[in-house]
């Protein structure tokens, strides 16, 4: 399925001014959605890292049972302009081994969050414990995926700082974090 335009959708960006904007409406930006079914579609600056240029992505993957054996689908990156819905099933191998380099560097970040609710986490060939996203990277596609932000794992981290704790069978969600004056309170 290829588009000739990307989809739009609002999302919110930040307001940089300081202040509390009053009209809600003008801090909504329209963002493109691109379907990625080759490497081209991506930005030069994802598949070719560099010192000289930090990046910090919204990553996450969705699949079917998705682990060492399971199918990898969609590979979800979000810039500060655009959003990539990378498709690893049309895309195939080939789309991947260019995104390699990307999602191996350190000077890339990858933020997700709650990576360990995606799988229960298990040792892997004597290896090291992997999540089932790092194990469909790994063992699919020989990416060993590197400097990965985990928004729930640092949420926990400042609460345990501050002397609150949040049971582990009780993470908080996504939605939760992001309502939370504390931190973002952007809903």
């Amino acid at each position: 399925m290829v588009f000739a335009i990307p989809y739009q959708t609002y999302i919110p960006l930040p307001f940089d001014s300081g202040e509390e904007h009053k009209d809600h409406e003008a801090v909504l930006s329209m963002v493109p959605i691109h379907i990625v079914t080759h490497a081209s579609q991506l930005p030069k600056e994802f598949l070719f890292p560099s010192s000289k240029n930090h990046l910090i992505v919204g990553f996450d993957c969705e699949g079917v049972q998705l682990c060492h054996y399971g199918t990898l689908c969609i590979m979800q990156l979000a810039f500060l302009d655009a959003i990539y819905l990378v498709d690893v099933i049309q895309g195939g191998e080939k789309l991947m081994k260019a995104c390699k380099p990307a999602l191996e560097s350190s000077f890339i970040t990858k933020v997700i969050h709650d990576c360990k609710r995606d799988s229960e986490k298990y040792l892997c060939y004597g290896l090291t414990i992997m999540n089932n996203i790092m194990q469909a990277l790994y063992f699919h596609f020989g990416i060993k995926l590197h400097n990965v932000m985990d928004t729930q794992i640092a949420y926990s981290l400042i609460e345990k700082q501050r002397g609150r704790r949040r049971s582990s069978d009780n993470p908080i969600s996504f939605i939760a974090l992001l309502a939370d004056p504390n931190y973002c309170g952007a809903i």
